[in-house]
């Protein structure tokens, strides 16, 4: 199974602020779960990709990332993808914009 964290930087976002944004989404990545190295090229994309054993450093990548002031709102999109199972993506930002009781 290949699971994906997918990061959509908004193109508003340049010069340092892009480049902080990035280091901050690749220390999300790592963790101590795991440590996952983005695989795009694009400078406004990010992509955490792992197996199955390393669902966890994603999820855990996930959860630190939205929860870091300001973070959400400089992105355009953000999914979670299951290559296996695609009924089980979703999309991050819509689950984190929920408020939790």
């Amino acid at each position: 199974m290949m699971y994906s964290s997918i990061i959509e930087i908004k193109k508003s976002i340049h010069g340092e602020a892009l480049q902080k944004l990035r280091e901050t989404a690749e220390k999300g990545f790592d963790n101590q779960a795991w440590k996952m190295e983005n695989s795009s090229a694009d400078l406004r994309r990010l992509a955490f990709e792992g197996q199955e054993d390393n669902y966890g450093c994603l999820d855990l990548g996930a959860a630190e990332l939205a929860d870091i002031s300001g973070f959400r709102e400089q992105i355009n999109a953000w999914k979670r993808v299951d290559a296996d199972e695609p009924g089980e993506n979703g999309d991050i930002l819509e689950i984190y914009a929920e408020p939790v009781y």
